[in-house]
C-alpha cells in the first residue's frame, strides 16, 4: 500500500507543460475515447447553504490511469485538485493542483478545435473577458495562429496586458467595444462567466468561429439564440454532458431535433467531418469534462515524476 502520495503544485505543472502539448494530448484522449480505450465520468454537483461541491473524471484504460476532479465553490469562486491512480497497481499515482491544469486546457482544447475546425488562416480574433481564461485564450491562440489583429472586451481589462500580448502575438491588440470586436472576426472567443449574452449574434461574419467557454450553467449563456441560429455547426466537447449543462444549448429557443450538434468523439472517429463543405459559422460549446483533466494530469505526472522528457509535436 503507497503511504506517501506525491504532490504537484501549479507551480510545477506550469513549468513542466504549455499550451501545445495540453493541446496534443487532449487530442490523443479524445481519440481514444471516440474508439472505446476512455470513459468520461459525468460532473456531479451537491449544494448546501450557498456552498457547493463538483465532482468529474475519467478512466482512461487505454493509458492505464483514472482520476477525479473535485473543487468547492465558495463565493463564486472555485479552488480545484486531482488524485490520479495508476491502474495497473490500483494505487494513486498523485494528488495535483488543478487550477493550472484547468486554465491549460481550456484553452487548450479551444486551439485544438481552431486548428481543426475553424477559419484556415483567420485575421482577426476577438476575446471577451480579460481575467485568468481569457487571457490564456488570448496567449494561446496568439501561438497557433498569425493574426493581424486581436480585439479585446472587458470594462476591466489591463492595458499593459494588452500591450504584452501585442509584443508576444506580433500585431496589434487592444479593447474595444463589443460590436467593433465580433465585426469581421474570423475567431470569436467569450471567456466572461456572463449569464446573459455578451454579443449579437448578427455581427458575426458568414464564417466566423466561435468557441464559448465562461460558463458551464444551464441557466446561464454567453451566446444569444442569433448566434446559436445562425451556426451550421455547434461543436460540444461530450455530447451527454454538454446537452445538459451548457445554458447556450439548454436555452436555445429555436433548437430543434435536427440541431447540427456534434461532438469530438464523433469527430475523431470520423462520423462527420471537421470542416463541412460548405462553410459556414461554427460554434465550439466547452464546459470542461473530466476527460482533459485526467489527460493533462497524466502528462503532468510523466513530465515531473517519471521524467519523461518534453517533445514539441504538432496539433493532432
Amino acid at each position: 500500500m503507497n503511504t506517501s502520495i506525491p504532490f504537484i503544485s501549479d507551480r510545477q505543472i506550469a513549468e513542466a507543460l504549455d499550451f501545445r502539448s495540453v493541446a496534443a494530448v487532449l487530442g490523443e484522449a479524445f481519440a481514444s475515447l471516440s474508439e472505446g480505450g476512455a470513459a468520461v465520468h459525468h460532473r456531479q454537483r451537491t449544494d448546501c447553504q450557498g456552498l457547493r461541491l463538483s465532482t468529474m473524471g475519467a478512466v482512461w484504460a487505454e493509458r492505464g490511469v483514472a482520476g477525479v476532479k473535485v473543487y468547492p465553490t465558495v463565493r463564486g469562486q472555485f479552488s480545484f485538485s486531482i488524485l490520479l491512480f495508476d491502474l495497473a497497481t490500483n494505487q494513486p499515482l498523485a494528488v495535483l493542483d488543478g487550477n493550472e491544469i484547468t486554465r491549460l486546457r481550456t484553452a487548450a482544447i479551444t486551439a485544438l478545435v481552431a486548428s481543426k475546425a475553424g477559419p484556415l488562416r483567420p485575421r482577426k480574433l476577438a476575446v471577451f473577458g480579460a481575467g485568468l481564461q481569457g487571457r490564456a485564450q488570448a496567449e494561446a491562440l496568439s501561438g497557433w495562429f498569425d493574426f493581424e489583429q486581436i480585439a479585446l472586451v472587458d470594462p476591466a481589462g489591463n492595458p499593459v496586458w494588452a500591450e504584452t500580448l501585442a509584443h508576444k502575438a506580433g500585431c496589434p491588440a487592444a479593447f474595444t467595444t463589443a460590436e467593433a470586436a465580433v465585426c469581421d472576426a474570423d475567431i470569436v472567443v467569450t471567456a466572461t462567466r456572463s449569464a446573459t449574452p455578451v454579443f449579437d449574434g448578427a455581427w458575426l461574419a458568414p464564417g466566423a468561429f466561435v468557441a464559448a467557454m465562461g460558463i458551464s450553467a444551464p441557466k446561464g449563456r454567453e451566446l444569444d439564440g442569433t448566434t446559436m441560429d445562425r451556426a451550421g455547426r455547434i461543436i460540444l466537447e461530450w455530447m451527454p454532458q454538454s446537452l445538459a449543462e451548457a445554458g447556450e444549448v439548454v436555452l436555445w429557443e429555436g433548437r430543434s431535433s435536427t440541431a447540427p450538434f456534434v461532438d469530438l468523439p464523433q469527430l475523431y472517429a470520423g462520423a462527420a467531418p471537421w470542416r463541412p463543405e460548405v462553410p459556414g459559422i461554427t460554434v465550439f460549446k466547452s464546459v470542461g469534462v473530466g476527460l482533459a483533466d485526467v489527460a493533462v494530469a497524466q502528462l503532468a505526472v510523466s513530465r515531473i515524476l517519471q521524467r519523461e522528457p518534453a517533445v514539441e509535436g504538432a496539433l493532432p
